[in-house]
């Protein structure tokens, strides 16, 4: 959390597609916009500094125009607090036996398909896309062994890898958000303000305008994708 709302604010606005133009910009016509019509709108610095105004705002919780690393930290600790609190309240024995509708001890798609429909029937809806592509890919992780069943023990297994992943983000998170609030800091007195805040995430912005145009395109975004995801597998492989 803390690295997007200091070090990458614009570039994570750009790489989810300007989700900050779309929020910006309102349509000039009541024409309902296309499936994801806002991933082809460029995104301008105008749309960048609104979003980045939006977290300052959300962040500067006492309101005195600055970021002190305290705030950060309460902020950062209140969200580690609801991730720990819902993976203790993960159970992958009441999961599991929800979707076991035969009782076998063994959950096949079919099964997850039905316990979803079950499920989307008693919220009152249909089932949505989503949560068919949650239900098939928890599915998928939880199949160790790719025979298309998932054993008790295989989905025990997984919840335990969940919970540890948990923990392991909360240790690497630690000391994240004062590296990131170092950065943003850029005269050393120990607050952010939201000139900073702007200055930290345009930079962003024209490291990822390729073509120097004051806008970024679907296209730029792309590139940037691939450069960051590049960039990921490089330091994992390394």
């Amino acid at each position: 959390m803390i690295k997007f709302l200091l070090g990458g604010a614009a570039a994570a606005v750009i790489l989810a597609g300007g989700a900050a133009a779309a929020e910006t910009a309102k349509p000039a016509t009541a024409t309902p916009a296309a499936p994801h019509a806002h991933q082809m709108q460029p995104l301008t610095r105008a749309a960048v500094e609104a979003r980045v105004g939006k977290v300052f705002a959300k962040l500067d919780t006492n309101h005195d125009g600055s970021i002190t690393k305290e705030e950060l930290n309460a902020i950062d600790a209140q969200r580690e607090q609801k991730m720990e609190q819902r993976a203790a309240r993960f159970d992958p024995t009441k999961i599991f036996d929800r979707i076991d509708l035969n009782h076998d001890g063994r959950i096949t798609l079919a099964e997850v398909n039905q316990a979803r429909s079950q499920h989307a029937e008693a919220k009152g809806g249909k089932p949505a896309k989503a949560q068919a592509t949650a239900f098939g890919g928890l599915l998928a992780r939880a199949d160790a062994n790719k025979d298309g069943i998932v054993t008790r023990a295989e989905f025990d297994a997984m919840g335990q890898q969940m919970k540890a992943k948990v923990q392991q983000a909360a240790v690497a998170r630690g000391g994240m958000a004062e590296r990131m609030f170092d950065k943003a800091d850029t005269n050393k007195d120990g607050r952010i303000t939201l000139a900073e805040m702007q200055q930290e995430a345009l930079a962003q912005f024209d490291r990822l305008d390729l073509n120097h145009d004051g806008s970024i395109s679907p296209q730029e975004r792309q590139q940037a994708r691939q450069a960051r995801q590049a960039l990921k597998t490089k330091r994992q492989q390394s």
